[in-house]
């Protein structure tokens, strides 16, 4: 059985939020690119799903092009990927302290 991604309402609102940003203050073009980028770092973390731990039970994985981690636990019994934040590396590490 292979594991399937959930994003959790604060990582689709991360990434909501890039994408909006990207493409109103730089262009379509990039905010596409961004896109592109995190589906990417979902598909690595599918196929290698241990990358390391950043806190607690929180692995992470960096985006490629895009100054973001991608912030995930598993549950090995569902087999399931949660993924809790999609965290912008550039900004305040405080406005995720509510993270579950």
């Amino acid at each position: 059985m292979s594991y399937k991604i959930v994003l959790t309402p604060v990582a689709k609102q991360n990434i909501e939020d890039a994408t909006v940003y990207y493409k109103n203050k730089v262009s379509a073009k990039v905010a596409k690119l961004f896109i592109d980028d995190y589906r990417k770092t979902f598909k690595d973390i599918l196929k290698t799903k241990y990358f390391r731990f950043f806190f607690q039970e929180f692995r992470g994985k960096p985006m490629k092009k895009f100054p973001f981690i991608v912030f995930y636990t598993i549950d090995e019994e569902q087999k399931v990927i949660f993924i809790k934040a999609v965290f912008n590396a550039n900004q305040d590490d405080q406005k995720y302290t509510d993270i579950k």
